[in-house]
């Protein structure tokens, strides 16, 4: 293990008995492992000294919601990332080794991200949870009148239980969608309109030319010069749960959609982007899915590679 590595595994590490011991008492025999665990080494008592210096800051609203997400996110969504983030603000080689990896993807400075495939779960607080959806990435911030949530590509569902005057809010592009007891998902993917989509209560979306308020059962689909109103598709939602259902979609919809959960390219024929598709198909096995439509419908997967597919019509 390099030094750099070693020196950011060790503020992992201090991180996780930073919030361990936010949360035990005098006496918590957690103490006496953290201890063992600093008498250990030099490198780790530096480790928590670093940590230590960066107290005040995780004392406040931002540093809540950092460390927040620091418990709930699992190492399969960089939790490296996070370490790397609060490294830059302690200074040495483990920040420098962080810089490294912004370079090498650009999204990993994001303060939560998603690689393709890959969904999350995470609750902020008792009043907050965030479901992340396929290459997703994100900024979160906290501010005086509730959080501020940047989109920077990807998808999000909100559900947000504030009480006013606290407001949960959400950035995409040209639009600020906020509420204070809604349940509402934002899409913002390349060459796609925005799309905000209401469940439970109601948003607010501020644009350029005021603001306009959506309901439960509607969705906006924004472009820099359009507007459209329209109600919520069936089971739009149903991505939260693993699943993609359909109820007479255009296959070749159906396969845009199939893509963003797909590692490569994965491309439809437009002789058989018009056929219809029905049924329920679990988004964490797109493979498998891919094989099922052979079997329901006059068409068949092209291999290029082991990443690059096409469906094209049975022969």
């Amino acid at each position: 293990m390099s030094d750099d590595h070693g020196a950011q595994a060790c503020i992992e590490t201090a991180l996780d008995w930073y919030i361990e011991l936010r949360e035990a008492h005098a006496e918590d025999p957690r103490r006496q492992r953290w201890q063992a665990w600093i008498d250990e080494s030099d490198t780790h008592r530096q480790a928590w000294q670093r940590v230590q210096a960066l107290q005040q800051r995780l004392s406040g609203d931002d540093g809540k919601l950092l460390l927040s997400a620091w418990r709930a996110t699992p190492s399969a969504i960089s939790r490296r990332a996070f370490a790397g983030k609060l490294c830059l603000l302690l200074g040495g080689t483990a920040g420098m080794a962080y810089t490294g990896q912004q370079l090498a993807w650009p999204s990993l400075g994001a303060d939560l991200r998603t690689a393709t495939g890959e969904q999350q779960r995470l609750a902020l607080d008792e009043r907050l949870t965030l479901d992340l959806n396929t290459a997703t990435a994100l900024d979160i911030q906290a501010q005086s009148h509730g959080t501020l949530i940047a989109l920077r590509r990807g998808e999000v569902m909100v559900d947000s239980r504030q009480m006013l005057p606290s407001l949960t809010q959400v950035r995409s592009g040209q639009a600020l969608i906020q509420a204070d007891q809604a349940r509402f998902a934002v899409r913002a993917l390349d060459d796609q309109p925005t799309r905000i989509s209401v469940y439970r209560g109601q948003v607010g979306v501020v644009l350029a030319d005021g603001e306009h308020r959506v309901a439960a059962g509607e969705q906006l689909l924004l472009t820099r010069h359009h507007l459209e109103r329209k109600p919520l598709p069936l089971a739009s939602d149903a991505w939260t749960r693993g699943l993609l259902i359909s109820a007479g979609m255009p296959l070749g919809e159906f396969v845009q959609e199939l893509d963003r959960y797909r590692p490569g390219i994965l491309r439809c024929d437009p002789r058989i982007a018009q056929l219809r598709i029905s049924g329920s198909f679990d988004l964490h096995q797109p493979e498998q899915v891919l094989a099922t439509l052979g079997q329901v419908l006059p068409v068949q997967v092209r291999y290029r590679s082991r990443y690059w597919a096409t469906l094209v019509p049975t022969a």
